[in-house]
């Protein structure tokens, strides 16, 4: 092997070592720049663990100030959550909307036979954006959240609907120490043709 080649296949390997191990410790010490769901879930506030939800979930169908259960194929369809803390301490209540809709909240939507609608597919998924929003809720406190569902499900045919909101509880945790779900009331809607 001539010299230059040695010498250059040295330099390279010393140079290697250092960045591997100059990047190992740099990750040690610098927090994770990405957040996953599970992060944002959290939030800044940490609580002890309670021996009950901390809070509560009541789903009306409707608009906060125009209450209604009928809508009409391809209209709107508009419900309302109200997250109420139920504990003595600040709670987290901080989510992320995506195409429209709290991502934190599940919606489980049947029709008269039980079957789920068909979902709305959103035809340009590379340029799905997640809005994360951050906030608290202090003791009895409650907050009102509008979603249209027809952002999520198709209503396409007349009949009755019955929805019901859930949420993840991470002050209020199972015997294998995972958040349980909290379930709103389940109400009824109605599509008209």
């Amino acid at each position: 092997m001539i010299p230059f080649q040695k010498a250059f296949r040295s330099i390279l390997f010393v140079g290697v070592v250092t960045f591997v191990a100059s990047s190992s410790q740099a990750q040690d010490k610098a927090p994770s720049t990405t957040t996953t769901q599970q992060d944002m879930h959290v939030g800044p506030i940490k609580n002890p663990p309670q021996t009950a939800p901390s809070f509560k979930l009541t789903l009306s169908a409707g608009l906060r100030n125009k209450n209604t259960s009928e809508f009409r194929v391809g209209s709107n369809v508009w419900i309302t959550v109200k997250m109420t803390n139920t504990t003595n301490h600040t709670i987290d209540r901080s989510g992320v909307f995506y195409h429209g809709v709290n991502a934190f909240f599940s919606y489980d939507v049947k029709d008269e036979d039980g079957k789920q609608p068909e979902k709305v597919v959103h035809t340009h998924p590379e340029f799905d954006t997640a809005e994360p929003f951050w906030g608290c809720l202090q003791p009895r406190e409650s907050d009102l959240a509008e979603t249209d569902l027809s952002l999520l499900y198709k209503f396409d045919r007349p009949g009755k609907y019955f929805i019901q909101v859930s949420r993840h509880d991470p002050d209020f945790l199972d015997d294998k120490g995972e958040p349980t779900i909290v379930s709103s009331n389940t109400i009824t809607i109605t599509i008209a043709g």
